[in-house]
């Protein structure tokens, strides 16, 4: 299950303990209070921070449903494609068991989050990273888009920016159609590439493919002239971005995003690569964090209702 970066009371509470040799896995717990108060420090001492203005949570009569209308409008003539169901660990499938559930919930428990932070920064550009592969990043990105398009007349782009694993599209089975690659090489026009799902207000954009390096096709200008395109046209964009250490393109895909929300896993992520993450990704930009891998007995108690008296 996950736990988020705004749930750290309890542990910053905590007596602190003495430190591991760089490397060693650390705490779930432990992780989100070095993370938090690194931020907190950071933005403490970061000159030519300005406030912005907060802009409502939702907006006025109607405005959802015009919203989604821009996307449709756009988009009418791209091609419908039908979202496999037969990942268990997705909310695509068709039942849940009892630990999906609570899944379920921590998903529209984050959902609640960004919408609030969407409400602060005007954000409607997110790309999804994490430390290292095996994480749990683009699972997190598929199952917070599908959550994200459940609210009524939200439009969502689920973006695979990962071109050199294109996990993404190997996990919806869209690894052969035209995607990202092909517009930010070959210049494919948006309604070519992106593709209407099954699910309401819900496009996908695969990787498609390319034959220049990742870092140089999120170089020029057209990946961020179609993150504007994406802000104006969806009311959020979710990218699942490569994880942030030793690449390159990584650092490129977040830069024109407008926010960033780290993935990392409970028992995996290391003291030392989280602190290169730090060093690498400018904290102004990001949302929060999401933790993996939470053990069962966590994961009951922090999500689930007891009917007990």
């Amino acid at each position: 299950m996950s736990k988020f970066f705004n749930e750290t009371r309890k542990a910053l509470q905590q007596p602190s303990r003495a430190p591991r040799p760089d490397g060693q896995e650390i705490d779930v717990q432990e992780l989100v209070g070095a993370l938090k108060e690194s931020m907190e420090h950071r933005s403490q001492h970061s000159p030519g921070v300005t406030e912005i203005n907060l802009k409502p949570l939702f907006a006025p009569p109607g405005g959802d449903e015009i919203a989604s209308q821009v996307a449709a409008g756009r988009l009418q003539n791209c091609r419908v494609v039908r979202l496999p169901r037969n990942d268990e660990k997705s909310f695509l499938a068709t039942r849940y068991n009892a630990d999906m559930q609570a899944a379920v919930e921590a998903y529209r428990t984050l959902r609640t989050r960004l919408l609030k932070e969407q409400a602060k920064r005007g954000m409607r550009s997110l790309a999804v990273s994490s430390t290292a592969q095996g994480e749990g990043k683009t699972l997190t990105t598929l199952n917070l888009a599908l959550c994200y398009s459940h609210l009524q007349n939200r439009s969502v782009l689920l973006v695979d920016g990962d071109l050199r694993t294109k996990g993404l599209s190997h996990m919806l089975g869209l690894q052969q159609f035209v995607g990202l690659g092909d517009i930010l090489e070959n210049g494919s026009p948006y309604n070519s590439a992106v593709l209407r799902t099954d699910f309401p207000d819900l496009y996908v954009l695969p990787a498609g493919t390319s034959s220049t390096p990742p870092a140089e096709l999120f170089s020029r200008a057209a990946w961020k002239e179609f993150v504007a395109w994406g802000g104006e046209t969806f009311q959020m964009m979710f990218t699942d971005a490569p994880p942030v250490l030793d690449l390159a393109d990584t650092e490129l895909i977040i830069g024109a995003c407008e926010s960033v929300l780290l993935v990392t896993r409970a028992g995996k992520t290391k003291r030392q690569a989280l602190a290169k993450v730090l060093g690498q990704v400018d904290t102004r930009k990001l949302a929060g964090v999401v933790f993996n891998g939470c053990s069962e007995a966590a994961a009951k108690n922090y999500y689930r209702y007891s009917r007990e008296p």
